[in-house]
């Protein structure tokens, strides 16, 4: 029977990796090792977005030198490369590295005859630097210098899993409260002379004793989105202290666990001020409440002027939600929310200014709709259904990126194209917070309907 199931589950991934290795006009990735190319026979190949190469090559190649050893009644390829003793599985995301538990992004598989492993993984677990460039479809690999990625560290599950509650979600927040560490309640509003109110009207009392009684923590969240109010409330010592002080008299007449501050749009200049509303605020509010914020993600090729001091922040606050999407929103061309190659550099440059254990790996749970491309609308669950419904969508999957998009016309013949998340492209993101050993994930938001994401936190904790 187990050998009956090793076989069905590479069958699997066989033909799903066959569709798209077709429908992809699949070229394959030039390997460039010590600044040398290799020629690779049978060719690379790409699955989730990772290079994919026969298990001979790992044996033939002059850096690597590897060791092979197949264990078919386990359906495991353990290696011996350079001292690392890496164990891989057949069909499975999860490995060994010299004992230690590692996520993979793609799992091995059998490709006409022949066993194919990620190399990157394999690279970085030897303490290489990797490298992915999509203009030239080339993977880098260069073993003088070392990796970005912690070679070999053990990963670690996500701890926290931090939700945003928005808009009368309750029905989603209780189908799935078992999934939920946190909860930041983004119901609150602020201005520029720190009055808080709420933003929309629920069932706050009942909302908030029915996560206590499941043993969520939950977190009072403010929100301001005006780079003019920002600047009055940050600014002025008196707007500061009255909104710290509307904010600890809801903290105690509510009982909160915490406060989320999202502040968007700063103005550059006004940076400082609000480390310092963080640094008043969470000597307010005493080390048995917790001090969450969300800022935009950022990597350390970026050059735009930023309010944010990550480093500052970083240690002053219990969390930092790391906003890892948006990535396409100010461009006027249609592209993924949130590539992958991308959230590794953001993840990368947030590990060197703020402590792993306070960085929450932002998702989203969302796309956008472009139409003639010129984004048009955001796209959740219910509304790509509805759309699914009404129009023949053709659904792509961008390797370069690791992100899904669709296409179809509307009924005036316009071309439309939908870049949003499935459960790939979000599995590798968690399991790249896992191997960093990042404090946890978040995402934006309960609300939307986004059962992949769900159904990811629902394998991981089994």
């Amino acid at each position: 029977m187990r050998h009956k199931r090793i076989i069905s589950i590479s069958l699997a991934i066989l033909g799903v990796f066959i569709f798209t290795y077709l429908a992809s006009g699949f070229t394959a990735p030039v390997l460039v090792i010590d600044h040398k190319t290799r020629n690779v026979d049978p060719p690379p190949q790409i699955s989730n977005n990772r290079t994919m190469v026969p298990i001979r090559f790992i044996v033939e190649d002059d850096a690597i030198k590897g060791e092979i050893f197949w264990n078919a009644k386990l359906g495991k390829v353990a290696m011996n490369c350079q001292g690392k003793y890496i164990e891989l599985f057949l069909g499975s995301n999860k490995a060994m590295v010299d004992g230690k538990v590692l996520y993979l992004d793609a799992a091995p598989y059998i490709f006409a005859g022949r066993t194919y492993v990620p190399l990157r993984f394999i690279a970085e677990a030897m303490g290489a630097k990797v490298e992915w460039k999509p203009a030239t479809q080339e993977v880098a690999i260069d073993f003088s210098k070392k990796s970005n990625i912690d070679p070999g560290q053990e990963a670690v599950q996500p701890k926290t899993v931090f939700a945003y509650y928005y808009y009368r979600c309750f029905d989603e927040l209780k189908a799935n409260s078992h999934l939920f560490t946190h909860i930041a309640f983004r119901w609150f509003e602020t201005d520029g002379q720190g009055r808080l109110f709420y933003e929309y009207q629920d069932d706050y009392d009942s909302i908030l004793r029915y996560t206590r009684e499941k043993g969520i923590k939950n977190h009072a969240s403010v929100v301001l989105m005006d780079k003019a109010q920002l600047h009055q409330l940050l600014s002025s010592p008196k707007n500061r202290a009255n909104l710290i002080g509307n904010i600890l008299d809801i903290v105690k007449k509510k009982n909160y666990d915490g406060v989320d501050i999202d502040f968007e749009f700063i103005d550059p200049a006004d940076g400082p001020y609000f480390t310092l509303f963080l640094q008043e605020l969470k000597t307010s509010l005493g080390s048995d409440k917790q001090l969450s914020a969300a800022v935009f993600a950022r990597t350390a090729a970026d050059k735009w002027a930023t309010p944010y001091e990550y480093k500052k922040i970083g240690e002053v606050v219990d969390f930092l939600v790391v906003m890892a999407y948006d990535h396409s929103y100010k461009t006027s061309a249609p592209g993924p929310v949130a590539p992958l190659w991308w959230v590794e550099q953001v993840v990368d440059y947030m590990k060197a200014n703020i402590p792993r254990a306070k960085i929450l790996l932002g998702m989203p749970t969302y796309g956008y709709d472009w139409a003639n491309g010129i984004k048009t609308s955001t796209v959740t669950a219910e509304r790509l259904a509805k759309l699914k419904q009404t129009y023949q969508l053709n659904e792509s999957f961008d390797q370069k990126s690791c992100s899904p998009f669709f296409s179809y016309y509307d009924s005036n013949g316009r071309l439309h194209q939908i870049w949003m998340e499935n459960h790939t492209s979000l599995k590798a993101k968690y399991n790249l917070a896992a191997n960093n050993q990042l404090g946890g994930i978040s995402f934006w938001r309960i609300g939307n309907g986004f059962t992949d994401l769900y159904r990811i936190l629902e394998e991981e904790q089994k």
